[in-house]
């Protein structure tokens, strides 16, 4: 019987990323989960992720609209820009957050939508029956991406790249359009965390 080598701890860290910042891209963040970013332990797991020198500008953008009112008036306020600009409600101004969106001929549920689905059903995965979101969404591609890597699947990395690849433009356009600085702190620790995914060191990669 093959020996099976423990997951590194910084592999279990950056599923646990992901997961996060695909449910900022999913939905906007309801009062608990801002009540849970802004007590104690919020805060000690956003002050772990600034003391990283690649994530601190971003992580600084996303503080500064946390310190800033109560968990419910902030969820009011973040629902709103959310409806605007993913969810049609900004009319020519409104960001797809999919992968088809972004790439080839930029129509939605284009190619990436069936090579996603067919990743998906590769890793024993399914959308749940209740998502109306394409398989190429950001949310449901880094979800991907986060199982993969808790799973040190070596094709954590191709998924990697393939985010790295279609992501640099929409993350540039939430950055331009966002009014709360919330999703543009997210843009940036996006685009900071999979530079450093596809730098990292040899030991800290999947194997």
């Amino acid at each position: 019987m093959t020996a099976l080598s423990p997951i590194p701890a910084a592999v279990i860290d950056r599923a646990l990323l992901w997961h996060w910042l695909a449910d900022l891209f999913l939905a906007p963040p309801t009062p608990a989960q801002l009540g849970a970013l802004q007590g104690r332990a919020g805060v000690e797991w956003r002050t772990a992720l600034a003391a990283e020198p690649d994530f601190a500008n971003a992580i600084s953008r996303i503080d500064a609209v946390l310190e800033v009112g109560d968990a419910a008036g902030l969820a009011s306020a973040l629902t709103i820009a959310f409806n605007r600009m993913f969810l049609g409600l900004g009319g020519k101004r409104t960001l797809s957050p999919c992968e088809s969106a972004w790439v080839g001929t930029r129509r939605l549920y284009q190619a990436p939508v069936s090579e996603i689905a067919a990743l998906l059903r590769a890793s024993d995965l399914t959308l749940a029956e209740d998502c109306c979101e394409p398989a190429d969404h950001l949310a449901v591609e880094l979800m991907l991406l986060a199982h993969l890597e808790a799973s040190a699947d070596p094709r954590a990395e191709d998924m990697a790249a393939r985010l790295a690849g279609w992501t640099p433009d929409f993350l540039t356009a939430v950055k331009a359009v966002d009014p709360t600085g919330f999703w543009a702190g997210a843009a940036d620790l996006l685009s900071a965390a999979l530079a450093r995914s596809l730098h990292r060191k040899p030991e800290e990669r999947t194997v």
